[in-house]
């Protein structure tokens, strides 16, 4: 699929590389079945080469880390192409779940925990959000539930 957007043998040798080389095809397929716009596509499978690449030399063939994530997100110095880069790596994600660990929160005697995991995992199934994005939603609801139920409590 990637011959769709690019023509080069040492382009498709260089996007086919790395720890995500192997999903690349499958990638491109995917902004084509969305009806990307060519050169969209082409930016976003770049940006995902680059981290690919990146992530080949910190850990090989294996699962691909948040750690190694954040670490490739820090090389960039402005917020601009920081956010394009996680923009492309939502899409990786979405398309290669299997390449990435999946962080798992650490959480120490949190009494909210089975609230929180079942509305995180609501987000994640209903609306389709990242870990972060969930958790940063589950804690702001929780927030404005106990906000609400102490001000009808203090109604009465």
């Amino acid at each position: 699929m990637l011959e769709f957007y690019f023509s080069y043998r040492g382009v498709l040798k260089r996007l086919r590389g790395g720890a995500l080389g192997a999903e690349m095809d499958r990638i491109a397929g995917y902004f084509f079945s969305l009806d990307y716009k060519r050169a969209s596509a082409k930016l976003y499978l770049s940006r995902i080469a680059r981290f690919s690449h990146f992530a080949a030399a910190h850990c090989g063939s294996g699962p691909i880390g948040e750690a190694i994530v954040d670490s490739y997100l820090r090389t960039f110095t402005t917020d601009s192409p920081r956010i394009a880069a996680v923009s492309a790596l939502q899409h990786a994600r979405r398309v290669a779940p299997q390449r990435f660990i999946a962080s798992a929160p650490s959480v120490v005697d949190d009494p909210d925990a089975p609230l929180l995991n079942s509305f995180s995992d609501y987000l994640s199934r209903v609306r389709g959000l990242e870990p972060k994005s969930r958790d940063l939603g589950a804690r702001r609801f929780l927030d404005w539930l106990r906000h609400r139920h102490s001000a009808k409590t203090a109604r009465r």
